[in-house]
């Protein structure tokens, strides 16, 4: 599944880039530098995760909640949005 990034992040001129499975580095002018992340979890459940580091701590994250990747990416734009914009 290719990577769909949010209206808002494209609005602010985001920059998402792969840097292993299913860890994308993310940048945005005047925002720092993160790492959103999604998590199998062995079930068919997803979580997601915006960290400092693509093998950093996580800042913030959600338990495996989610049904689809898709979904769950959507999870993580949204902590990162909360961890880094707002």
């Amino acid at each position: 599944m290719s990577l769909v990034v949010p209206s808002w992040f494209k609005q602010r001129q985001g920059k998402a880039e792969p840097v292993g499975e299913l860890v994308y580095k993310v940048t945005a002018p005047n925002t720092r530098a993160a790492f959103v992340a999604v998590r199998p979890d062995g079930n068919g459940r997803f979580a997601a995760a915006v960290q400092d580091a693509a093998d950093g701590p996580e800042l913030d994250a959600t338990q495996p909640i989610f049904n689809n990747q898709f979904d769950a990416w959507e999870a993580a734009f949204e902590l990162y949005r909360r961890a880094l914009i707002v």
